[in-house]
């Protein structure tokens, strides 16, 4: 589930290989160690904000919209 992680660095990794904009984003700065570094820690310490217990305290909004 991705609502169950045990670290910061639990969520990064498997962002970092399964999630397609993660893995976009790592692709952009694959040719720069210092770029490639922060997103990793900044990653982790996103997770390690929202570990609650066993799970993660996300809210996840959904918006519908109609267009007329």
């Amino acid at each position: 589930m991705v609502d169950r992680f045990g670290s910061g660095a639990a969520f990064r990794d498997f962002f970092r290989a399964r999630y397609g904009p993660t893995v976009a984003a790592y692709r952009g700065v694959a040719d720069d160690p210092d770029r490639t570094a922060a997103l990793d820690r900044d990653l982790e310490a996103l997770g390690d904000a929202a570990v609650d217990g066993d799970a993660m305290g996300w809210e996840y909004l959904l918006v519908t919209a109609r267009r007329r």
